[in-house]
């Protein structure tokens, strides 16, 4: 079987993908091995990827799969999408290019200026075609409001990005203008800036 493996320094270089966007890549050192069926390549000192309108950044990215579907990041990993207008930072990033979805296991910040949305929690899974974000373990988000900052804490959040949702659950809490919510769980509808609260439920509202 036909092998190869190539090993490159200060690399620029579009692949023509299967997938619906083509990948661009470079490092500044950068191996492929492009034996059939287990094609990989593996960028470092300064790894960078392009695909549509998302960047990644990050120490090591590692290309997999048909296409080099798959893209696994570690180290000072960032990631910025102008058109979906957010940002992510973390130690650690997995990224598959086909079903257009992106995990994280460990501290990760998200950055979300279209909504107006910052983030931090400890796991992350974010389908991008369909705007869904899961935030989970020790997650804190805060939301600018025309009633100043809406500060939300729960052991596990969805945000819907298209629907402007944001179900929490578990140990949920919400503070803002000035008003107290707890409950196991709270579901916000950000459009009509409506509450609705289950289990264990607590409040503080000043009127």
């Amino acid at each position: 079987m036909k092998r190869a493996i190539i090993i490159l320094a200060l690399l620029v270089f579009p692949l023509v993908s299967l997938l619906a966007e083509p990948i661009s890549f470079s490092g500044g050192s950068t191996s492929m091995h492009m034996q059939q069926g287990f094609e990989t390549i593996t960028l470092s000192q300064g790894a960078t990827i392009t695909s549509g309108s998302l960047r990644l950044e990050a120490d090591t990215i590692v290309l997999t799969g048909e296409s080099f579907r798959y893209a696994t990041c570690s180290g000072s990993v960032s990631l910025n999408d102008e058109e979906r207008g957010i940002s992510l930072h973390s130690k650690n990033l997995y990224y598959d290019r086909q079903e257009e979805l992106i995990i994280i296991d460990g501290y990760l910040e998200l950055d979300d200026q279209i909504n107006e949305v910052i983030a931090s929690a400890f796991h992350l899974e974010f389908a991008l075609d369909d705007g869904v974000v899961l935030l989970q373990v020790q997650v804190q988000l805060f939301k600018h409001t025309d009633r100043g900052a809406m500060a939300c804490k729960a052991d596990s959040l969805r945000f819907n990005r298209d629907s402007q949702i944001l179900d929490l659950e578990g140990n949920a809490t919400i503070d803002w203008d000035k008003d107290l919510y707890q409950a196991q769980k709270i579901t916000v509808d950000l459009t009509t800036e409506a509450i609705t609260m289950e289990g264990a439920i607590k409040g503080v509202v000043n009127g």
